[in-house]
């Protein structure tokens, strides 16, 4: 995501163009999206149109990325904090999602999801502690203490999806994750067990479904070239 702004007066002139840009990684902006629905994104964030910097919208997220700029161009960053760097460079992504139409926007904007019991907090958490254990309906709701039926209402209703259906989903956003950053150069083949999935082939038809391309070609995104 690539986000243009006419260069503030007086900013340092470290180029010819009257413009500067904010640029956000695509899995950076996943996060992001997963933090503010407390779930999963399970889709790329795609923007629908460009913002009129005019509008009263337009107005307040330009003058964000002006004061955003001139943290990190003036500052001396080896004496800027770097946690502070990245809540600025967060703030930005917020008002984006927000602020210009994209396919997340309506979920971002709706009501608050009403407060999640117990029992489906603590299986969540013992689902992203134990991606690449095995599991069942059963054996998570013994490590919980609830009944399966129990566990099972509780995710339709509040996560609107059953509990491995909602492990299938983090375990395909955790490999996405894995493959659009890979500093270890892991295998695909690895990601998908790393994430949960022994079987490489339905890992590969289950991705293809989930986001729409394979994992070799979003592991290019992220600039590796990986063996199987």
């Amino acid at each position: 995501m690539l986000l243009s702004l006419p260069r503030p007066e007086g900013a340092a002139d470290i180029s010819e163009n009257n413009y500067f840009g904010l640029i956000f990684e695509k899995a950076a902006m996943l996060r992001q999206v997963n933090e503010l629905l407390e779930a999963p994104a399970t889709q790329d964030v795609e923007f629908e149109t460009m913002i009129d910097l005019t509008t009263a919208d337009g107005a307040r997220l330009g003058a964000l990325g002006n004061f955003v700029w001139n943290c990190v161009a003036t500052a001396d960053l080896r004496q800027f904090p770097q946690v502070a760097v990245e809540r600025l460079f967060q703030a930005v992504m917020i008002a984006l999602l927000v602020t210009v139409p994209n396919n997340y926007m309506q979920k971002l904007q709706g009501p608050a999801s009403p407060a999640v019991p117990w029992r489906v907090k603590r299986a969540i958490e013992y689902m992203h502690a134990n991606l690449s254990q095995p599991m069942t309906v059963a054996s998570i709701a013994r490590v919980v203490g609830t009944s399966v039926r129990a566990l099972q209402c509780g995710f339709h209703e509040f996560k609107d999806t059953t509990p491995l259906g909602y492990l299938r989903t983090i375990r395909l956003a955790a490999a996405r994750k894995a493959l659009l950053c890979n500093p270890n150069a892991l295998s695909i083949g690895e990601i998908a067990r790393n994430s949960g999935f022994n079987h490489l082939g339905r890992f590969a038809a289950a991705y293809c479904q989930a986001f729409g391309e394979s994992p070799s070609t979003t592991a290019s995104f992220g600039g590796e070239s990986l063996r199987y």
